[in-house]
């Protein structure tokens, strides 16, 4: 699919993200004309103790209402992305990890925005102090991981990063030692 970007302008930026007017085209006339959400790759973070998975509640403005997730962020400019999801999970619960491993990474709306969202794992979870954003009020809270799943298939866990990635440790790994770690 040889797609040529034809033009690409700015609309709006953000603090979070931006929005450009873009045009590509096909070799056989077909055209795509759309504006596109441009925003920094995001990290989620599924960490685990034991039976247990560290998922966190909070209010969402476009849902209306506080839905339950793994912690996840955005990076910083110039930021790595293993580096992001580090500094999200002690940033929204207080926990950091010793033993991590990137899962996967996905596209959460490849139909008008840009975000690549990598998923990890963190095993080996210490206690420590949380810092979240003045606007983060953030419920944490370690779930059995069949009650994890029990809440994806009764709707109680809503959220696509979040359902994606714990479907994706439940099908495909159960512990870190089937990847490479990333320390």
């Amino acid at each position: 699919m040889s797609f040529e970007l034809k033009f690409s302008r700015p609309t709006l930026e953000t603090a979070v993200f931006n929005i450009a007017h873009e045009r590509a085209e096909h070799p056989s006339g077909a055209a795509i004309d759309r504006h596109i959400v441009h925003n920094a790759p995001a990290a989620v973070i599924c960490a685990r103790r034991g039976d247990e998975v560290l998922l966190i509640r909070q209010f969402r403005l476009p849902a209306r209402e506080a839905l339950w997730e793994l912690p996840a962020g955005k990076c910083d400019p110039g930021e790595d992305v293993a580096e992001a999801a580090r500094r999200e999970l002690t940033e929204e619960t207080g926990y950091s990890a010793n033993k991590w491993a990137r899962l996967t990474e996905f596209f959460p709306a490849p139909g008008f925005a840009t975000e690549r969202m990598t998923a990890f794992l963190a095993e080996e979870v210490t206690a420590g102090a949380a810092a979240p954003e003045p606007y983060e009020i953030i419920e944490p809270r370690w779930t059995h991981w069949d009650e994890a799943l029990r809440m994806i298939r009764d709707g109680e866990i809503r959220d696509a990063k979040t359902i994606l990635t714990l479907l994706f440790v439940d099908r495909f790994r159960t512990t870190t030692g089937s990847a490479a770690t990333e320390s």
